[in-house]
């Protein structure tokens, strides 16, 4: 009899010799997907028993596709083409040509996962901004976004939206932070979340304002501008 304290190393050896290791890059967007799943898991509070079981249930089979959006043209601010630029505008150049001119904001930083962040102000408490930006196999449908917050449009579009919502709707919330977030997938597999909170931070700090200082309406033309460049597709 083979002995299987021998054997099952080698066995799981051989097993896994041919897996291919993990890029950098994948592990970055896999990051970076969580946390849209994680805002998205907000919109959740309205729904009760197994409604929520089901709908949280689809969102995880969907987290192996990525939703997409197709935005609907946009007038784009005045000063924004990049027309006499020899190239596109970085992701960081963007969120500052697409914001409201007139909000104070922060230095926007670039996490490792690719993640925008900017603290904006409007003299009545300072408000989280955060820009994802993604191209994978795409998604065309709403599966695991709870009523209410998904329409598929006439182009193939899924568009996401909810507005001041509790954060962390299934946890205790003593911070009182809130988000309003808005997520387009488009067709061809890009996507684009933005989120905006009712605090300079997404956790560890109490709210600072009663609710996020962009609407669903300016955070929609935002996603929608045709300044963003979209990172190359994940295979």
């Amino acid at each position: 009899m083979t002995n299987l304290h021998d054997s099952l190393p080698d066995l799981m050896r051989r097993a896994t010799e041919d897996l291919q290791p993990a890029t950098p890059e994948l592990v970055a967007r896999g990051i970076r997907r969580g946390k849209v799943l994680r805002r998205r898991r907000t919109a959740l509070a309205g729904l009760s028993g197994a409604a929520a079981v089901l709908a949280t249930i689809a969102i995880v089979v969907g987290s192996t596709q990525l939703l997409q959006h197709d935005a609907a043209p946009t007038v784009e601010p005045a000063g924004t083409t990049s027309s006499h630029r020899s190239a596109p505008l970085t992701p960081a150049e963007t969120l500052a040509a697409v914001l409201p001119q007139s909000l104070h904001r922060g230095h926007t930083t670039t996490s490792d996962d690719g993640t925008l962040s900017v603290v904006l102000d409007d003299g009545r408490g300072a408000a989280l901004l955060t820009v994802d930006l993604m191209t994978a196999q795409a998604n065309t449908n709403c599966n695991g976004s709870p009523p209410g917050t998904c329409t598929v449009q006439s182009d193939g579009t899924v568009y996401v939206a909810y507005a001041n919502r509790p954060l962390y709707a299934d946890q205790q919330n003593p911070g009182g932070i809130t988000v309003t977030t808005v997520e387009l997938f488009y067709r061809d597999g890009r996507q684009i979340s933005i989120s905006n909170y009712n605090a300079p931070k997404d956790e560890g700090v109490e709210h600072s304002r009663p609710a996020p200082i962009l609407s669903i309406a300016q955070l929609t033309q935002i996603a929608r501008s045709k300044l963003w460049v979209y990172p190359p597709r994940v295979s």
